[in-house]
C-alpha cells in the first residue's frame, strides 16, 4: 500500500503526459481520424436518406432478397407506386416506375442505385400527410434487450425502423441490433400508429432515470459472491478474484446475457454516464486521501524518493511504447489506442482524459474490451508473484 501511494500519483501524471504528448506529436484532423476508422470498420459513416428511381427488370424485383444478395448495409423506407406510399416490410416488390427511400451511407446507396436505377429528386419523406416518422425513446423494459427483427414492428404496426441514436452516435437500424434503454430509434408508420408504437417503445424520458433496484442489486452481489471463491490453481496455489475480478466477470456475463426474464442486466445509457463519473470522482477521492497519507509519512521517513523514481520510470516507459507499438506498428487510431493505455494501467482517470482529448467515446471501445484482461491478468499474476516469492 505505501508504494501504491507513493507512485499512484506520478503514476496517474505520467500516463497524462504521455497521452498530451501523443496527442501533439501524432494528432490527426477530426476528418483524417475518422477516415482511418471508417476504413478499420470501427465507426460507419453517417447514415442519410435519398430516393432511388426504379428503372431496371421487367419482373417486380423483391427488395429484401436483393438486399441479402448484394449484402446491401441499407434499410428500405417507404415506396412510392402511382402517388401511393407504402412501408416497406419483408414482402414488398417493386417495379419499374417506383420510387423508393434508402437510408445507409452514401457508398452503399450508390450501390443500391446502381442495381435498382437511378437516383430520384423526389423526396417522398417530406409528405408526411399519411406516412410520418417520430424518434422515440426505448424505456419499455419488454423491448430493452430485444433484436429489432424480433419486435415484428412490421407485421405489429406496419412500421420500420430506419435509425438508432446510442448517445451521440447514430447508427443504421439492423435486424440483428439489440435495443438498450436509452436508445433513440426513428419509426415511420402510419400517422395513425404513432401513439401505438410510442407507447410500445415507453418513449418516456422519466423511466430512463430510474435503476431497476432489483437488478442493480443482483448483479454486484453475485459478483462479490463469486470474489470470494477460491479457485484451485497448479502447485497448490488458491486464487480469489477479490472485489473487483468478481463483480467484473460477473458484469461481463450479464452484459452477453443481456436480459433474464423480465429483468434486463444494462443500465439505462443516462444513468450509466451518471454512475461512471460518480465512480471515477469516489474512486480518485478515495485513492487520494489514502495516499496523501502515506505519501508524507513515507518522505518524511526516507526511502520514498527511490520508489517514486522507480514507478514513475515504469509507467512512463510503459505508457510511451504502448502508445507507439498500438499508433506506429499496428496503425491503429491515436482515440483507440489511449483506451487501450488506459485499459493497460486500469486506470479510469486516465479513461476520463482520453475521452475528453479525443472529443468523443472512440476511447471506450477498446478500453470495454482491453480492461477485463488487464485485470483479472493483473490479480492472477499478484497472487502468482506472492506465493512464489513468499
Amino acid at each position: 500500500m505505501i508504494a501504491y501511494s507513493l507512485t499512484y500519483p506520478i503514476g496517474v501524471l505520467g500516463m497524462l503526459g504521455a497521452l498530451a504528448l501523443a496527442g501533439r506529436l501524432w494528432g490527426r484532423s477530426e476528418h483524417a481520424e475518422r477516415d482511418r476508422l471508417e476504413a478499420m470498420g470501427v465507426v460507419t459513416a453517417q447514415p442519410e436518406t435519398r430516393s432511388v428511381l426504379v428503372t431496371r427488370g421487367g419482373e417486380p424485383l423483391h427488395l429484401d432478397a436483393l438486399r441479402r444478395q448484394h449484402a446491401w448495409q441499407v434499410v428500405f423506407g417507404r415506396v412510392q407506386r402511382a402517388a401511393q406510399t407504402h412501408i416497406v416490410d419483408s414482402t414488398t416488390t417493386v417495379q419499374p416506375g417506383d420510387v423508393v427511400t434508402v437510408v445507409g451511407s452514401p457508398v452503399e446507396i450508390a450501390r443500391v442505385i446502381d442495381v435498382l436505377g437511378a437516383a430520384s429528386e423526389d423526396r417522398i419523406e417530406w409528405d408526411r400527410r399519411s406516412l410520418d416518422y417520430r424518434r422515440m425513446f426505448v424505456s419499455s423494459r419488454e423491448v430493452a434487450g430485444r433484436r429489432l427483427a424480433d419486435l415484428d414492428l412490421p407485421g405489429r404496426f406496419g412500421a420500420v425502423v430506419t435509425r438508432v441514436r446510442r448517445g451521440d452516435v447514430e447508427m443504421l437500424a439492423a435486424g440483428d441490433m439489440v435495443l438498450e434503454l436509452g436508445d433513440r430509434v426513428r419509426v415511420v408508420t402510419d400517422r395513425a400508429n404513432l401513439e401505438a408504437v410510442a407507447a410500445y417503445f415507453g418513449d418516456s424520458y422519466r423511466s430512463l432515470s430510474e435503476l431497476d433496484i432489483l437488478a442493480f442489486s443482483v448483479g454486484p452481489a453475485l459478483g462479490l459472491l463469486l470474489g470470494l471463491v477460491p479457485l484451485p490453481l497448479p502447485g497448490g496455489v488458491e486464487l480469489r478474484l477479490g472485489i473487483a475480478g468478481g463483480p467484473l466477470i460477473v458484469a461481463l456475463v450479464l452484459g452477453f446475457v443481456g436480459r433474464t426474464g423480465p429483468i434486463v442486466w444494462a443500465l439505462p445509457y443516462s444513468a450509466n454516464l451518471t454512475l461512471r463519473q460518480i465512480g471515477l470522482v469516489m474512486f480518485l477521492a478515495a485513492i487520494g486521501t489514502r495516499a496523501g497519507w502515506e505519501f508524507r509519512t513515507v518522505l518524511t521517513t526516507g526511502g520514498g524518493f527511490a520508489i517514486m523514481a522507480a514507478g514513475a520510470a515504469v509507467t512512463c516507459l510503459t505508457a510511451l511504447a504502448t502508445l507507439w507499438l498500438g499508433y506506429r506498428v499496428l496503425k491503429m487510431p491515436l482515440a483507440l489506442v489511449s483506451g487501450v493505455l488506459a485499459a493497460v494501467q486500469t486506470q479510469p482517470a486516465v479513461l476520463g482524459f482520453a475521452v475528453e482529448q479525443a472529443g468523443n467515446d472512440l476511447p471506450t471501445l477498446t478500453y470495454a474490451r482491453t480492461y477485463p484482461v488487464a485485470l483479472v491478468s493483473k490479480i492472477v499474476l499478484a497472487q502468482v508473484l506472492l506465493e512464489l516469492l513468499a
